[in-house]
């Protein structure tokens, strides 16, 4: 700790005169008083610093490090940083996971409401359906799901539909962009059709397969 030098100040006080050690702030005119013992008995350096430190000045090393409570608040102190140059220190904090809040259950809640149907889901949705549209992780839903509802009631084929769908809807709106372009267009759009044709076949003998075996 650095012994500061703080003037001494005489004083008056309900008709009693005594020395005070003094502070001045460095950005406004205020000014602070430490009365010394009785007797005349100078307090050492480091209680006055302590001292006026528990009234909520801010003590630099220096005169014009000193700062009053108001200003100490406006005005706080930069702290320096720690020089620290070992590669744990350079890489970035990772952010903690998102956690389910109370909000957040209760829209799960809502869609599993919409979603789930007796004892398993409506067609066609599944707890990575629900999850997706809802933008919220997949364990999210399943556990509440579980919790509250029951099984997924999920069919690894059903499944398989579902991408299957999702994947030939998509091209098809590719498909159908680029027949609404220019002629100049055409030649893409045919290659782009007789692409989607296999894909079709394959997704119509899937079909088939579900509604003999899961009758969905």
């Amino acid at each position: 700790m650095i012994d500061r030098v703080f003037p001494e100040e005489r004083i008056e006080s309900g008709g009693v005169s005594a020395v005070a050690y003094r502070i001045e702030c460095s950005a406004c005119p205020a000014v602070g008083f430490y009365p010394q013992k009785r007797g005349g008995v100078p307090r050492p350096p480091p209680a006055i610093m302590e001292h006026f430190r528990g009234m909520q000045w801010v003590v630099g090393s220096v005169h014009r490090k000193d700062l009053c409570p108001a200003c100490a608040k406006r005005r706080k102190p930069k702290l320096e940083k720690p020089m620290d140059n070992t590669v744990a220190a350079k890489q970035p904090l990772a952010e903690p996971p998102r956690e389910c809040s109370r909000e957040d259950r209760r829209i799960i809640m809502d869609k599993l409401d919409e979603a789930y149907g007796k004892d398993s889901y409506k067609a066609p949705w599944t707890d990575n359906a629900v999850a997706k549209d809802l933008g919220v992780p997949r364990d999210w839903v399943s556990k509440l799901r579980e919790e509250f509802f029951g099984p997924a009631g999920s069919n690894p084929m059903f499944d398989e539909y579902l991408e299957k769908q999702a994947a030939l809807a998509a091209q098809a709106a590719t498909v159908c962009d680029l027949a609404k372009q220019a002629d100049s267009a055409a030649s893409d759009c045919r290659k782009a059709w007789e692409a989607m044709v296999p894909k079709l076949d394959e997704l119509r003998m899937l079909s088939k397969r579900i509604e003999r075996e899961i009758g969905r």
